[in-house]
């Protein structure tokens, strides 16, 4: 499969390299990546110099959707997975999505099942956790690949339980896709939108295969803290659904928002 993972960096990032040496940790050979960045600095450069990772500078310095897209830019790879900086990935990552790709080659997109993590160690399972498999159950049943463009869009009617950094994008079929970087904690939730209108399946692996680190510094505590992502979300729900009803879910939705605390 011709793959590579490419990590975004911003700022100061110091559980880079826990995301790097999970990445180089797959089972399935080892991984092309690369790190890019709008905010070059010293130690990151050491990071890249110190594993031997390519390290490419985004002269732009903008939002997270210029960041994204300038990742998506930089290799002609068909499949592409935007990892997150704080994030770690099993080592049977890469393993199970090129059995998912020789299985369904013409999707637009395959992603996991993920846990989260705190400084302190894993967490156990919570109910924004339980909420967004429940999402996934609700749209994929028993089957790992839906088609429809009704199926795909229902699995986002009721909130994005998509895992970002989980998720593999099969640029062969898209070659020209880009990010809205009009979103800044969205943005993601938007692209699958869009993509749910393209003719492919969406294939997921029911394997928590990422683990997503909980903090106060992340991006996702950040926006929700300065109501951001609050505001973003009451946007995509208007997208699907009356504005009284679309007030009501994002409502309900944003109890989630208590799972990100540490």
């Amino acid at each position: 499969m011709n793959h590579v993972f490419v990590i975004p960096v911003y700022g100061v990032a110091p559980h880079l390299e826990d995301c790097v040496e999970s990445i180089l940790r797959q089972t399935d050979g080892r991984p092309r990546l690369l790190l890019t960045t709008s905010t070059p600095s010293e130690p990151l450069a050491h990071v890249a110099a110190r594993h031997g990772i390519a390290l490419r500078v985004n002269p732009v310095r903008a939002d997270i959707g210029t960041d994204w897209n300038f990742a998506l830019s930089i290799s002609d790879a068909e499949y592409v997975t935007i990892a997150h900086q704080d994030d770690r990935y099993d080592p049977r990552y890469l393993s199970v999505m090129s059995e998912l790709v020789a299985a369904h080659p013409e999707m637009t997109l395959a992603f996991t099942d993920y846990r989260e993590h705190t400084d302190l160690g894993s967490r156990p399972t919570n109910l924004n956790l339980r909420i967004k498999r429940l999402l996934c159950a609700r749209a994929f049943g028993n089957a790992t690949a839906i088609d429809s463009r009704a199926a795909k869009q229902r699995l986002l009617t009721l909130g994005n339980p998509i895992c970002c950094p989980s998720v593999l994008l099969n640029r062969r079929r898209f070659p020209g896709f880009r990010f809205d970087a009009a979103y800044k904690t969205n943005l993601d939730w938007d692209a699958w939108l869009r993509l749910a209108a393209e003719p492919g399946p969406f294939v997921y692996a029911r394997q928590a295969l990422v683990s997503k680190r909980v903090h106060v510094a992340s991006e996702t505590s950040v926006t929700i803290a300065n109501r951001v992502r609050q505001n973003e979300d009451l946007a995509m729900f208007k997208r699907l659904w009356p504005r009284p009803i679309a007030t009501l879910i994002a409502a309900v939705y944003s109890l989630g928002y208590l799972a990100n605390r540490v």
